[in-house]
């Protein structure tokens, strides 16, 4: 399991030294609040918090990010308001026998992600 850290400095997949750069080094412009964890050895990355440094998940690298948009395109069209959304991941918690509060794709590892994909696909929280 990946550990989340609010400002990661050493990546977890090839041991670089990750920095706090503009997103436009991944995506050739800026977006959102413009910045990003990187590191530039393997391409793994996370995004930030609006208007702070405070990464968004853990860093992912190219696997986790695909994993991550597809369980998200699955969750995201299951909620409509924000209170939906909590009362998923609570349910996607309990199935995936974790606490809560972790509970989010952006903290996830490949194992996780690859678990809670299988729980949407098979229509788990439904």
């Amino acid at each position: 399991m990946i550990k989340y850290e609010k400002r990661p400095l050493k990546c977890p997949f090839c041991g670089g030294d990750i920095r706090y750069v503009s997103n436009a080094e991944i995506y050739g412009k800026e977006y959102g609040n413009g910045k990003c964890y990187l590191c530039k050895k393997c391409d793994a990355y996370t995004g930030t918090h609006n208007d702070t440094n405070i990464a968004l998940g853990i860093i992912a690298n190219k696997e986790m990010r695909e994993l991550k948009k597809q369980c998200h395109g699955i969750f995201d069209n299951l909620w409509h308001n924000r209170k939906e959304r909590n009362e998923l991941y609570y349910k996607l918690s309990k199935l995936m026998n974790i606490d809560r509060r972790h509970c989010h794709f952006g903290h996830f590892d490949t194992e996780e992600l690859e678990k809670a994909l299988q729980i949407l696909k098979m229509g788990g929280l439904k």
